[in-house]
C-alpha cells in the first residue's frame, strides 16, 4: 500500500523530475517535498489540489492506498480483438464518456462503415469491421509509393488470378508439396501459368522450392507452402483494404481530420 509521501515520489520519479524541481512547481522547498515523501510531515490541505494538477492526477487519486492495478495478460487468442478495441477507444476516447455505444458492435453490424482519423502531421488510422490500423509514416514521404514499381510489381503479381488460386491451395493444403504439373492441374491452369506464378511466389517468399535430382539425369523442382505468418498479418488486410476500396461508400461512423 502507499500514503500520499510515496505516492508523490512515484509520480515524480515517473515524471522524472527531481525534487528541487518540483519544489520550484509548487513554490516549496526541495526540504519540504523530502519530508512529504519520506512521511515526516504531509502536505497542507490547500495544496494537494496543486500538487495534482502537477501530475494530471485527481486529489483522490493521492490519496489512493491501492496499489497500481497490474495488468491482466490477455489470452494470445483474444488478443487481436484486445488490441482492436484498444485503437477504437483511443480515436474516440474524447466522446465515449456520454456515449454507452460499443463501437465494434456498431461496425460489425453495418459492414459497409468504417471510421478514421488523420493528422496532418503523421499518417492516420482507420478501423471497420474487420480492420483496425495505423499509419504512422511521415505525409512527404507517402505519395514517393505511388511511383514505387517494386510496390507496383508485387501488386500485379497479387492480381494475377494464377497467382491467386495457387496461393489459396497451397494455403488449404499447408503440409503437402506440389511440382508445376500437378498444381496446375488441382488449379486447372495451364503448366507454364503455374510455373510463373510459383517462381513469382519464391520471389516474394509466399512459396519455397526445393529441387530433387532424382538420380536417373532428370531433376525437378518441387514447391510448398511458405510464410504462413504473412497471411494474416500482411497479405488479408492488404486485401480486405482492396475490397473496401473496390466498393467504397462514405459511410463514415464520426470521421477526424
Amino acid at each position: 500500500m502507499t500514503n500520499i509521501g510515496e505516492k508523490i515520489a512515484e509520480l515524480r520519479k515517473e515524471r522524472k523530475m527531481t525534487q528541487e524541481e518540483l519544489a520550484g512547481v509548487i513554490g516549496v522547498s526541495a526540504q519540504t517535498v523530502s519530508k512529504w515523501e519520506n512521511n515526516i510531515t504531509m502536505p497542507d490541505i490547500l495544496l494537494l489540489p496543486i500538487i495534482a494538477g502537477i501530475f494530471e492526477v485527481t486529489v483522490d487519486e493521492l490519496f489512493s492506498l491501492a496499489p497500481n492495478p497490474q495488468k491482466k495478460p490477455v489470452p494470445l487468442e483474444e488478443t487481436p480483438f484486445a488490441v482492436y478495441d484498444a485503437v477504437l477507444e483511443t480515436m474516440w476516447a474524447w466522446e465515449t464518456a456520454n456515449n454507452d455505444v460499443n463501437l465494434r458492435d456498431r461496425l460489425s453490424q453495418n459492414p459497409k462503415q468504417h471510421t478514421g482519423f488523420v493528422s496532418m502531421v503523421r499518417g492516420g488510422v482507420y478501423a471497420d469491421k474487420d480492420l483496425a490500423l495505423t499509419y504512422v509514416a511521415d505525409p512527404k514521404d507517402s505519395p514517393s509509393l505511388l511511383e514505387n514499381e517494386e510496390v507496383a510489381a508485387f501488386l500485379r503479381t497479387l492480381a494475377d488470378p494464377d497467382v491467386r488460386k495457387i496461393l489459396r491451395y497451397l494455403q488449404e493444403n499447408r503440409g503437402i508439396a506440389c511440382t508445376v504439373p500437378s498444381v496446375g492441374a488441382k488449379c486447372g491452369i495451364p503448366e507454364e501459368n503455374a510455373r510463373n506464378a510459383l517462381e513469382a511466389l519464391v520471389r516474394y517468399n509466399l512459396s519455397q522450392k526445393q529441387t530433387i535430382d532424382m538420380g536417373t539425369g532428370e531433376r525437378i523442382d518441387v514447391y510448398s507452402h511458405w510464410g504462413t505468418h504473412k497471411f494474416p498479418l500482411l497479405i488479408y488486410p492488404l486485401l480486405t483494404l482492396a475490397e473496401r476500396l473496390s466498393d467504397f461508400r462514405e459511410s463514415w461512423c464520426g470521421f477526424r481530420c
